[in-house]
């Protein structure tokens, strides 16, 4: 089923978000208060576009819940919000001409701006203002810019794709030096998110891209490569995801992850005289680390679990990265569903560009069935 919602104003309609959801499921629009038209048809023939016949639904003013507060919440209560039920009927004619292709979303608006759109490592967006403001001033951040899964060139659906998820306070471009590392051969999609906003809503953004990518692409190969808190949103988007399609996505890395939290984290909701959102999912044993805890990943993907240890490239253990400890990258939690952990001699960014790590990665892709053999370094 393709559903769309639409803005409703003296000038007419104009489409604000899209989704591919499937019958029964439940999802959600972030949008501001405002007055909204949901139209909803079921796609028979997969063209992303409403043909008389398919069953369909309009509906005005649908119902909007307001969120309050959403910046100094813990994590994002969606049990106790209202729901619209969504029917549709063989009874029902549209007059609107939909289409609702990524092509004719960006050719007829913004829409589809943020999703699959191509971008430069030097894009504004991924500037360190936008970096600080994703992290300070999130809900201006989400206002202005957006949650983004991009591109580095056309999207192809016959490539082998990998998704990368950055970390706190960083943007995508920190990336380049692996990206530039690996096989020519992937496709490489960049998700963007501000790093301020509590983690179960970074999470669920993340789960919306991938599910809308692999609801309208069948691709042959699909992988996830996280970095630092990274993992912890990528870890909460398999714990939402559509367990139908968790499978398709082959493997799951994650690079120096705070399984276990951080103790700053916590230290910053009691001192600090300006609280981050997401610092309330970061400190150890908080809702949200202790609502994906209990993720089984027996189906897939093969999560395998990068940890760092040292305060330099090649240097000795210190039990930590000089960011994030040993003990929390090793939390019992991530180490129960990996299916390889390989240790690093890095700090908490060196790992991204370490030669290790290029070829531990270059090793995980070319087998992507089992743990790899890796000596460590």
């Amino acid at each position: 089923m393709l559903v769309g919602l639409f803005l409703r104003a003296e000038d007419g309609l104009s489409i604000t978000n899209v989704r591919t959801v499937e019958v029964g499921e439940t999802f959600y629009f972030f949008v501001p208060e405002a007055t909204y038209t949901l139209f909803a048809f079921a796609d028979d023939n997969g063209d992303f576009t409403y043909q008389r016949g398919e069953p369909a639904v309009r509906i005005d003013n649908p119902l909007i819940n307001q969120l309050e507060n959403i910046d100094q919440t813990e994590r994002l209560d969606f049990e106790t919000l209202r729901q619209q039920s969504i029917v549709l009927s063989k009874n029902v004619v549209l007059e609107q001409k939909l289409n609702l292709s990524v092509k004719a979303l960006r050719e007829r608006s913004d829409v589809g701006a943020n999703f699959l759109g191509v971008v430069a490592w030097e894009d504004e967006r991924f500037s360190v203002e936008n970096i600080k403001r994703g992290m300070w001033q999130p809900g201006d951040f989400q206002d202005h810019i957006g949650y983004g899964l991009y591109l580095l060139k056309e999207f192809d659906p016959d490539r082998k794709s990998i998704v990368l998820v950055h970390g706190i306070m960083d943007s995508p471009p920190t990336f380049r030096p692996l990206v530039e590392r690996l096989p020519a051969a992937y496709q490489i999609l960049l998700f963007h998110y501000p790093s301020g906003f509590p983690l179960e809503h970074s999470a669920y953004m993340l789960t919306v891209a991938l599910e809308e990518l692999l609801r309208r692409y069948p691709l042959s190969q699909l992988d996830v490569i996280a970095h630092s808190m990274g993992g912890l949103v990528s870890h909460g988007m398999l714990n939402q995801l559509d367990a139908k399609l968790r499978p398709r996505i082959r493997n799951y890395v994650s690079l120096a992850t705070p399984f276990g939290g951080h103790p700053g984290a916590e230290s910053g909701i009691r001192w600090a005289p300006t609280v981050a959102p997401v610092w309330w999912a970061m400190a150890p044993n908080s809702a949200y680390l202790r609502s994906i805890s209990d993720l089984d990943l027996a189906e897939g993907p093969n999560h395998h679990l990068v940890f760092t240890f040292s305060h330099a490239r090649g240097g000795e253990s210190r039990g930590d990265d000089g960011v994030v400890s040993v003990k929390s990258q090793l939390d019992p939690s991530a180490q129960r569903n990996a299916i390889g952990i390989y240790g690093i001699a890095d700090d908490h960014k060196g790992v991204i560009d370490n030669d290790c790590t290029t070829a531990l990665l270059a090793a995980i892709l070319a087998d992507g069935v089992s743990k790899v053999v890796f000596p460590g370094c």
